[in-house]
């Protein structure tokens, strides 16, 4: 595709994503050229842009439709506050690598293990593929690239600069995916990969999982009230583990412990963002909202995603049939244009769900 990877997978085959992709290159030249107005109106070059118009609804607006492919790790950056932190944190990036190399600081654990995850990351992607005659990335004559040095600096420095997290798996897919849309820039890289952890999902990649625990137990609450018929099917509880809301209060929260089976499926949704649940474009526009709108925009996705799942889970016999519809839909959602309106409308959709609410479920 354009992005590099293979265009089919177990759950969408080439004749779709042919159907798919002929219909939304459209949409794509459509978004190109009213982003090229805006930036004209703002003074701001339209060749390779590092700077973007300030936030505003109509930049809200522009987001959701998407940013247009070629700009989007610029965009990224831009709106997630990304040269400011650059001043502020000047030097941090490389001070680590010299740390790392001169003085020992990373734990051994964490340097296996992001070894170990190095040559998964991406292998259907061409810039992450070793380049070699061989296909067995172990193999002497396998030749690394450049990509995968790269990325194993930023996950060792990452590793270093928050020993609270350390090394957690999933951190390699949202780190190779910032290095192939910033090309390949690991200061930038590093810098957004503190901005996910810190800003979007504090907690979620410790070693307890604490923050992916609160998360899940958020959205679970949030189906529970606006998706009852779901909620229905999900809880598989005994009533005392999960109150039933009191319609005259705000629904109890959904504790840990109390957490349906089917959350086991839901929390890589938050762990890697979406990149091994949706398909790669539905996946980067979410990013593209997230960058600029926050953590509310997983959780209005997740929801987006239980509601086009409704159906089949209504109609599902038993929890280990759920189970499955929830762990395997998301990967067809190839009508990203339809996920994101039911994210963003107010009136039968996700829209209503505010940072606010999120983080006082939080």
């Amino acid at each position: 595709d354009r992005y590099g990877f293979k265009k089919i997978s177990h759950h969408v085959n080439l004749e779709q994503f042919d159907e798919w992709e002929r219909g939304y290159n459209g949409h794509l030249e459509r978004r190109k050229v009213k982003w090229q107005a805006m930036m004209k109106q703002f003074g701001l070059s339209t060749e390779a842009p590092t700077r973007f118009p300030p936030k505003s609804e109509k930049i809200k607006r522009y987001v959701r439709k998407g940013i247009p492919p070629e700009w989007r790790g610029a965009a990224w950056f831009w709106y997630a506050g990304g040269p400011g932190l650059q001043k502020k944190h000047e030097g941090v990036y490389f001070n680590l690598l010299h740390q790392i190399k001169h003085e020992d600081k990373l734990t051994e654990t964490d340097r296996e293990h992001i070894e170990r995850d190095l040559n998964r990351t991406f292998p259907d992607n061409i810039t992450f593929k070793p380049d070699s005659a061989s296909n067995d990335p172990s193999s002497p004559d396998a030749f690394e690239t450049p990509i995968i040095s790269a990325l194993r600096r930023v996950l060792q420095a990452f590793a270093v600069h928050r020993p609270s997290i350390g090394y957690c798996q999933s951190l390699n897919f949202i780190a190779g995916l910032l290095l192939l849309f910033l090309d390949q820039d690991e200061e930038k890289s590093f810098l957004l990969l503190n901005v996910i952890t810190t800003d979007f999902l504090p907690g979620t990649h410790g070693v307890s999982l604490e923050g992916a625990n609160i998360d899940i137990s958020v959205l679970m609450s949030t189906v529970r009230e606006l998706l009852p018929s779901v909620w229905s099917k999900l809880d598989d509880k005994p009533p005392s583990a999960a109150p039933s809301p009191n319609p005259t209060t705000a629904s109890p929260a959904i504790g840990p412990l109390s957490l349906p089976t089917v959350s086991l499926a839901t929390t890589p949704w938050f762990l890697t963002l979406y990149l091994t649940t949706l398909p790669l474009e539905t996946a980067l526009r979410i990013w593209d909202v997230l960058f600029l709108e926050g953590s509310k925009t997983l959780f209005r996705a997740a929801l987006a995603i239980f509601k086009t799942c409704e159906p089949r889970v209504r109609d599902a016999g038993d929890p280990m049939e759920v189970f499955q519809i929830v762990q395997t839909a998301p990967r067809s959602l190839l009508d990203v244009n339809g996920l994101m309106e039911l994210c963003f409308r107010k009136r039968g959709g996700f829209g209503g769900l505010s940072q606010d609410t999120v983080e006082r479920r939080r």
